[in-house]
């Protein structure tokens, strides 16, 4: 049997949180995950050891060094596969200066957003295994001091009213048919607004650059 870890190794799920720059919530993901290793102590609480905690935010250092302090980044969320490439390429190519990353389901895009915290994210409606609308309503409601802004794809024959009265009355819906091009213009315009409004913020909450 492995022995037990001692406490001055590990440290809470609250704990790890702080230290990655990150909800609770995103913590205890990771941990379900496999990026965080944790263990349970015989009462039932978790405890993460500090060794995989320093290791993730040794990663989180190395990639902002490497995309730079005002680079601004999209995440895609789309379960088909072809679909989802074909869109990070041409948004790849279009917004040369941004970073475009892209997950194929809502439990790899929870993790993703608490570990880059992206300036847009780019979502079709409806995501398996998860309940979409709360899961929109919770990521902007974790994201205050860091803010996303959220494109919803929508698809033919969806009431377009009724999809926006579940959700906040910031998210953007698109509207099918999609073309590609229209809809990288639209990003890099969001970006350019996005960029001006956290400009705009006062000292002490985040602000990320743009194109």
């Amino acid at each position: 049997m492995n022995p037990v870890p001692s406490t001055s190794l590990t440290c809470s799920t609250r704990e790890a949180a702080r230290l990655l720059g990150v909800s609770v919530r995103t913590a205890q993901l990771w941990v379900e995950d496999g990026r965080l290793r944790a263990w349970k102590t015989p009462g039932g609480h978790r405890r993460i050891l500090v060794e995989s905690v320093e290791r993730l935010v040794d990663e989180q250092r190395r990639a902002g060094a490497t995309s730079g302090p005002d680079a601004s980044s999209v995440l895609i969320l789309k379960e088909n596969a072809r679909d989802r490439r074909a869109l990070q390429a041409l948004l790849g190519s279009v917004l040369s200066d941004c970073t475009v990353w892209a997950v194929a389901s809502g439990f790899e895009g929870l993790i993703r957003i608490g570990e880059i915290r992206p300036d847009v994210l780019i979502t079709d409606l409806g995501v398996t295994g998860l309940d979409f609308f709360q899961m929109i309503h919770s990521l902007l409601d974790d994201v205050r001091e860091h803010p996303m802004v959220v494109v919803v794809l929508l698809a033919s024959g969806v009431d377009r009213a009724a999809v926006s009265a579940r959700l906040p009355g910031d998210v953007v819906l698109v509207e099918p048919p999609i073309d590609g091009h229209e809809l990288a213009a639209l990003v890099w315009g969001l970006l350019q607004k996005h960029k001006r409004t956290t400009l705009a913020q006062p000292v002490g909450l985040s602000a990320s650059g743009c194109p």
